[in-house]
């Protein structure tokens, strides 16, 4: 359940071709064969994971300079029909969206889809769902903040297709880009991949929402109260953890 808030050659000119013009053509051969073969893999591993910055194995998405980089690493736990969750992006969604665009820190969105059974309804996996389908679009941050500044006051009343499909149009994905993004949202393409989320999120011992761990420690629930209540306490708890 949500966890309420405690307090990366010449030719040489004969008859016919010569060896060097020969042995060019075939290092060319090679080389365009090397490239397809490297596209293939390349389209295999995004397939794998499921979007353009979903890491493997359900590992969720991760937005800024790398999970390598020399920068704080956060990790947000959540489900989009979680109120809390929604309650922790309107407070400091824009400020970290802001230290990613700077490179100052990284964030991992580990998107979970628990609420789905105890709120008898789909619209955690569709709305996850479209979230990486928005990824791919280069457009996963402002659909994130779309979602879950479009959640129902009620929890448990969900997300339409029409409110999912809208805020990526909102989110800046037009043209042909559009299009896909539709038929992704529509044919849940990334359906496995939001399963594999959740089961990661199992994996790692998580049972509530919001969770938030900075350098692979989880904030107390005084920390979370204080982020969920105040944007400017986001550097502090970044920092005490750092």
């Amino acid at each position: 359940m949500p966890r309420p808030p405690a307090p990366q050659v010449t030719p040489v000119r004969s008859g016919g071709p010569s060896m060097a013009l020969i042995g060019g053509v075939v290092v060319l051969i090679v080389a365009l064969i090397a490239a397809l073969v490297w596209a293939a893999a390349r389209g295999s591993d995004l397939d794998a994971a499921g979007s353009s910055n979903a890491l493997e194995n359900g590992g969720g998405i991760s937005v800024g300079p790398g999970r390598d980089a020399d920068v704080p690493q956060i990790q947000v736990y959540e489900d989009f029909q979680c109120p809390w969750c929604g309650v922790l992006e309107g407070s400091i969604g824009e400020g970290l969206t802001e230290r990613i665009a700077a490179g100052e820190i990284n964030v991992t969105y580990q998107i979970m889809s628990f609420l789905d059974g105890s709120l008898r309804n789909d619209s955690s996996t569709r709305a996850t769902n479209a979230a990486l389908c928005a990824d791919d679009a280069g457009a996963f941050l402002p659909f994130h903040a779309a979602v879950y500044a479009g959640q129902p006051q009620e929890e448990g009343v969900g997300f339409t297709d029409e409110q999912l499909l809208g805020w990526g149009e909102d989110s800046g994905i037009t043209g042909d880009a559009l299009e896909t993004f539709a038929s992704c949202t529509e044919n849940l393409e990334h359906a496995d991949y939001v399963e594999a989320m959740q089961q990661r999120a199992n994996e790692d011992g998580v049972t509530g929402t919001p969770t938030v761990v900075i350098n692979g420690e989880t904030i107390s629930n005084e920390e979370m109260q204080a982020l969920m209540g105040d944007p400017s306490a986001l550097d502090g708890v970044i920092e005490a953890h750092s």
